[in-house]
């Protein structure tokens, strides 16, 4: 038992010797604070901004297939020597212009390139929908790990009374070496206790300085985490299963991602299969020589026709793809097994979410019930905590039963708090599960 107690001392020793080693300080961060720095500043949100850009590029390319091209090319230098008229500097300037007449590829080309933009601003919506949910459940975690540290805090408070009590009783003759020995053990577990709580706020900081994307490493020996602010209470939510789910469909973002994949992959079928069918183009193109380039000073080959150097053409081209080896029924199949895959996934998480509203209504039922019963049980523990002071001071009570039934309320205080932070856990799981995270951010996302 004596080994027992002396690890555990130096156990919390060697705890608060490292933490005293690093001068931690923090700054307040309320919930609001916490989910607009996250959305701004979170690296993964900020790399998912960056591909909304990489999008808008994209779909230049596939609008492309409808804009006219032109190429140029110039040639010059410096000509000298005797088979040259004359020394001197040469350019020659060559040109091409074509426009698509007819292209049955350009409709779903320019559907596509509009479909890309959409992909990613989806993708956005639901990276930051993650990243959010997390940062939330993190924050509420780091709450309910504060207010557990400040009721053991009072739990701690007695304990060390009720050592104090059981040492004066014992000096008095009315309690025995066990009942010290039992009373500091209890101290010491609680103290353990302390220990892994603060720990885990300690980590529940640093997790949101990481994901709100703040610098919270400065020197070696100085770190700056967030405190959170704020109050955890209880919030009944009732949930309408139908209109709820009709909500989710229209606004989570992982659906309509989904749907936008299916989107593609028919514009991407489509644009394959445009192979099929001709294209008619209007071309033109010129060449242009100088007069004094020795071009223009060939020997006639027909006498009394001059040699043309200069050329200018215009025209109508057809092209049209009679025979492909399977290429384009091979890219068409291809692409409709990716459509298909997207569609069973589409289906899946259609039916899914249901199941997943019904489970979130079914827990929050389960923490309301839970939250009532450490309300009746609170009332009941209050009560009899009177009534224990009101016989301690009769002389009908002991100091212990006192801290007994002290301790017994403030651990259901603390399964309150364990309530209260699981509703709230659960309706942020709520939130996810509709799509309403992107409410306040829906036009900044965008």
């Amino acid at each position: 038992m004596k080994r027992t107690l002396i690890c555990l001392a130096g156990l919390l020793l060697v705890t608060n010797a490292s933490r005293a080693e690093i001068d931690i300080q923090y700054y307040d961060l309320t919930l609001a604070d916490c989910l607009a720095q996250t959305f701004f500043n979170n690296p993964a949100i900020q790399a998912l901004r960056t591909d909304v850009e990489r999008a808008a590029g994209d779909k230049l390319v596939f609008s492309s297939r409808l804009l006219p091209q032109l190429a140029a090319q110039i040639q010059a230098g410096q000509r000298d020597g005797s088979l040259y008229p004359q020394s001197g500097i040469f350019s020659v300037l060559a040109a091409q212009f074509s426009q698509p007449l007819i292209d049955v590829g350009i409709p779903p080309s320019l559907r596509r390139g509009r479909l890309e933009v959409t992909l990613a601003g989806q993708s956005f919506n639901r990276g930051a929908t993650e990243r959010l949910h997390e940062v939330r459940n993190t924050f509420v975690f780091a709450l309910c790990t504060r207010d557990l540290i400040a009721l053991f805090g009072e739990i701690q408070h007695h304990l060390q009374a009720n050592v104090t009590s059981t040492q004066q009783r014992f000096d008095a003759g009315f309690d025995t070496r066990v009942d010290i020995t039992q009373a500091q053990i209890q101290v010491l577990n609680l103290a353990r206790t302390l220990v892994s709580l603060s720990n885990q706020y300690f980590v529940a900081t640093t997790q949101l300085a990481e994901l709100t994307g703040n610098n919270f490493g400065t020197p070696t020996n100085h770190i700056l985490l967030p405190r959170p602010v704020g109050t955890l209470t209880y919030r009944p939510v009732t949930v309408n299963l139908p209109v709820e789910t009709a909500y989710a469909m229209a606004h989570r973002a992982d659906v309509s991602f989904l749907r936008t994949l299916v989107a593609a992959a028919m514009a991407d079928k489509q644009i394959v299969s445009a192979d099929f069918f001709p294209r008619l183009m209007l071309e033109a193109s010129t060449l242009f020589i100088p007069d004094s380039l020795l071009l223009t000073h060939q020997t006639q080959l027909v006498p009394g026709q001059s040699t043309l150097a200069s050329e200018n053409r215009a025209g109508v081209g057809l092209t049209w793809r009679v025979i492909d080896n399977g290429q384009v029924i091979g890219a068409r199949r291809r692409l409709d097994a990716i459509r298909q895959e997207y569609t069973l996934a589409l289906q899946k998480l259609e039916k899914a979410i249901p199941r997943e509203l019904a489970e979130i209504a079914g827990a929050l039922q389960d923490t309301t019930a839970q939250y009532n019963a450490f309300v009746k049980s609170a009332a009941t523990a209050a009560e009899n905590l009177q009534l224990i002071e009101a016989r301690l001071a009769l002389g009908q009570a002991t100091q212990l039963d006192f801290l007994n039934a002290q301790s017994n309320l403030l651990g259901i205080r603390a399964g309150m708090v364990n309530a209260i932070a699981t509703n709230e856990t659960t309706c942020a799981d709520f939130d996810r599960a509709t799509g309403r995270y992107l409410e306040f951010h829906s036009s900044t996302a965008k």
